[in-house]
């Protein structure tokens, strides 16, 4: 008997144990399961949109476009909801991925299990303002303008639009589990602030494309040297860079940061350079229709001659033989010295990897040559220059006197709000308020009764110089390529604004970078802007 229980007994240590062993691996298998279903959620980012570009007053200059896109989750969406805007052969395909779809339902909202509404926004408009400010990206990355130079910054604080769920090992939607749509939210001004003003932006825009092919236009603010517009053209658009590859006038190129032969428009800074020497604007030359230096004969617009006449009638007619002459008599090393303490020959820097050119100058030994500094003295020769530039001499001659330093950008907002400004710079005084006075009066005369007629504005008046700048180079049939320049500030009494307007091979300042001139400035006034 004991031999039997015995025997039952072990019987049934075995059964234990195996039932025992049965119990762990069917908890271990239940343990599994549940750790495959962890490890089945999937992400699915929907929308990744960089941080924003923005002008002084915080208006949007991309990211402008949010279209309305719906996520479909073909294992549980009623396809009936949809025949409406879909033929039967688009649905098709759609439910034969058996994977969530994004489709563009021309921006409705549609109701219903498995679907999900959310906001898809587009980079750029399809006329994107401040093109060549703003930029473009290749790839995903910023590879010109403000999408280049503040690459990193853009990218980091961006935000984000994504859809979390539950497949089971054959990739099914999981029933019962919940579907979250996400969106990674930042503060609503994260991003680049600029010193741009949209309003005046469109303004210049608008004026200079119908004024020119090729050219350039920049507004500034003549205190702070804040560019308040930057215009270039052509323009291109930053979403299909590839249909402006091939393109002969080269859109790519931002006309307003480069450099360029200014001519007659160099005649201001001769003029300061004479003024701060202790010459008299009442100094007289008698133009005799050219001037003759080292044998080299310089030849006047008007081939009789203007007779006898002071600095204010030279700058006003434009007179080459008059600035010859009165560069002659102060030297190279003085203009030169002007020239740089308002920036001439050095870049501005608005960011990482984003400046205008420096333009050049020549050098004091190349000046010692007479006929060097004659060409000089008009603008021409090896002398080049910007539109940021020539806007920067126009303000230090509209605010009494002081150099500014071009700035771009006001400074930037990160994800949490917090504001970096960038740096302010110091009044740098170049001239006196009195040669800044006379010069003013001279520029308000060239518009009034000189080759500047055409940028008077309805009201306010201005002030300005003319320029019809020489090339050297000739174009298919032989002839010269000469760019048309207008440089000047509004209105006539105290002047908020510094304008330079760029016409690449238009001939004649006065014709036709002039009434560009007057159109911007009629649209600010429109503005009544503070």
């Amino acid at each position: 008997m004991a031999k039997r229980m015995a025997v039952f007994f072990c019987l049934f240590l075995v059964l234990a144990g195996m039932l025992l062993l049965r119990i762990a691996e069917m908890a271990s298998f239940e343990s599994a399961e549940n750790a495959a279903v962890l490890q089945s959620k999937r992400t699915l980012e929907l929308s990744e949109s960089r941080a924003g570009i923005f002008d002084r007053k915080g208006e949007s200059l991309v990211n402008k476009n949010r279209e309305r896109r719906i996520l479909v989750f073909p294992d549980i969406l009623d396809i009936s909801v949809l025949n409406e805007f879909f033929d039967r052969d688009s649905l098709a395909e759609v439910f034969s991925k058996k994977e969530p779809s994004v489709l563009d339902i021309g921006g409705k909202i549609v109701e219903g299990e498995g679907i999900f509404n959310f906001f898809f926004p587009e980079r750029y408009s399809e006329k994107q303002l401040a093109v060549h400010v703003v930029g473009y990206m290749n790839g995903g990355k910023g590879v010109f303008g403000i999408e280049k130079s503040f690459d990193s910054f853009l990218s980091e604080n961006g935000s984000k639009v994504s859809v979390s769920y539950y497949t089971d090992g054959k990739g099914k939607l999981l029933s019962g589990e919940e579907i979250s749509l996400s969106e990674e939210k930042t503060f609503e001004k994260t991003g680049v602030l600029l010193t741009l003003d949209s309003e005046i932006q469109k303004i210049a825009e608008k004026a200079l494309s119908e004024g020119t092919e090729k050219g350039a236009a920049v507004v500034m603010n003549v205190q702070n040297g804040e560019i308040l517009a930057s215009a270039s053209v052509p323009e291109f658009e930053p979403g299909n860079i590839a249909d402006y590859l091939d393109s002969e006038n080269s859109p790519f190129i931002n006309r307003a940061f480069s450099a360029y032969t200014v001519g007659s428009t160099w005649k201001l800074v001769v003029a300061a350079a004479a003024l701060e020497s202790g010459i008299s604007p009442e100094k007289t030359f008698e133009c005799t229709g050219s001037i003759e230096v080292d044998e080299r004969v310089y030849k006047c617009h008007w081939e009789s001659g203007h007779g006898e006449i002071d600095m204010e009638k030279a700058l006003e007619i434009s007179c080459n033989p008059y600035f010859i002459n009165l560069a002659l008599e102060i030297g190279g090393e003085k203009i030169l010295e002007t020239a740089k303490n308002l920036g001439f020959g050095t870049p501005s820097d608005f960011g990482e990897n984003f400046s205008s050119a420096g333009g050049n100058l020549p050098s004091a030994s190349e000046l010692s040559a007479k006929t060097v500094l004659a060409s000089f003295a008009f603008g021409q020769g090896k002398l080049m220059a910007t539109p940021v530039q020539l806007t920067c001499l126009v303000s230090a001659v509209a605010n009494g006197g002081k150099a500014v330093t071009p700035k771009l950008v006001l400074g930037i907002f990160d994800k949490n709000g917090n504001f970096e400004s960038t740096p302010d710079y110091a009044e740098n005084p170049v001239m006196s308020e009195k040669t800044a006075n006379i010069l003013r009066k001279m520029m308000i005369n060239v518009v009034e009764n000189g080759s500047g007629k055409n940028a008077k504005p309805k009201n306010g008046g201005a002030g300005g110089k003319t320029a019809s700048a020489q090339t050297g180079q000739f174009d298919s049939e032989g002839n010269e390529i000469i760019h048309a320049w207008f440089v000047g500030f509004y209105p006539a009494e105290n002047p908020k604004f510094a304008v330079a307007v760029f016409a690449e091979g238009m001939d004649s300042g006065g014709d036709f970078a002039a009434p560009i001139f007057k159109k911007i400035c009629d649209g600010i006034n429109l503005l009544n802007y503070n």
